[in-house]
């Protein structure tokens, strides 16, 4: 009786034993199937983004190589033209991309500048969608005032601070990101160089002005990519709905911006060479459009490579 008696106070601490460790397996189990799951889900969405991102660039770079070949394309490309610009339209292309070099390497000297800036970083962590209504509101606002402006010399000082203060604005907001690596950052520089380049190249070489026909479907290009970006904010990336609209924004934002930049490039080529010499050209106005176009372009590709890196 004895014996029996030990045998099942025994086993009693053992079953409770394997109870609480069936417990615990149960708990880590079902948040690691869940946190799976959601991997898996992020990893079909980027998947897809890099398809419709390959997709996009062989059907852009083929219609790149189409224009000059279409029948009944006898213009001149605007590089080939540049021969014969006169002195004013040599000097307007020239401020333009003048203040173009001179806003990234402003914004580039804030980043450097405002990177360790605690108060800031804590306060876009603590009110991410309240900054980025901000921000957008204060860019506009900048802009408007800005563009109002004509470019004469009792408003040069005006436009220049306004720009400039532009420039610190977007650099101060992407100074954070320099904390992700300097050659991590390095690469996406180079990378976004290496495709505004390219885009430009493919702009100016053009044998048409074709590229500003694509005014409507940029727009409408342009409010999905925005809407999917403040969507994006609101849900995790983890989830369906929100792994498709940062696919949307990220993904598509590349292509959008790049075909924005064939655009704007083409459009600062028409309005030196066909505004008379007696009206005032604007280079800074005409100048912030690529400018914001190479940034995001920058902060879209170092998304892509930050996300490949954390595989």
């Amino acid at each position: 009786m004895l014996s029996r008696l030990n045998i099942c106070t025994a086993k009693k601490p053992f079953q409770k034993i394997c109870l609480a460790s069936l417990r615990t397996q149960a708990r880590t189990a079902i948040p690691r199937a869940k946190n799976s799951a959601r991997t898996v889900v992020k990893k079909d969405w980027e998947f897809y983004g890099k398809i419709f991102l390959g997709a996009s660039a062989l059907i852009g770079g083929t219609s790149i190589c189409l224009v000059g070949l279409r029948p009944g394309t006898f213009q001149v490309s605007s590089l080939a033209r540049s021969v014969l610009w006169p002195e004013y339209v040599k000097k307007r292309m020239q401020g333009t991309y003048l203040y173009f070099g001179l806003g990234l390497a402003m914004t580039s000297a804030t980043m450097m500048i405002t990177k360790n800036f605690v108060g800031l970083q804590s306060l876009i962590a603590r009110r991410p969608v309240l900054s980025m209504v901000g921000f957008i509101g204060a860019q506009i606002g900048i802009n408007s005032i800005q563009h109002s402006l004509p470019y004469t010399g009792e408003n040069m000082l005006t436009k220049h601070i306004l720009a400039g203060g532009l420039y610190g604005m977007i650099g101060t907001l992407l100074g954070p990101v320099l904390h992700l690596g300097g050659p991590l950052v390095s690469r996406a520089a180079i990378y976004t160089g290496a495709l505004v380049f390219g885009l430009t190249l493919a702009a100016v070489t053009a044998p048409s002005e074709h590229y500003l026909q694509m005014s409507g479907p940029l727009m409408m290009g342009f409010c999905a990519v925005a809407a999917a970006t403040i969507g994006s904010a609101f849900f995790p990336q983890t989830s369906a709905l929100g792994g498709g609209l940062y696919t949307v924004a990220v993904y598509g934002g590349v292509v959008l911006f790049s075909a924005l930049m064939l655009y704007q490039t083409q459009k600062i080529v028409q309005n030196c060479e066909r505004m008379p010499q007696y009206m005032q050209y604007d280079p800074i106005s005409m100048s912030i459009g690529i400018y914001m176009s190479t940034i995001n372009l920058f902060i879209r590709i170092l998304s892509i490579l930050s996300s490949n890196k954390r595989k």
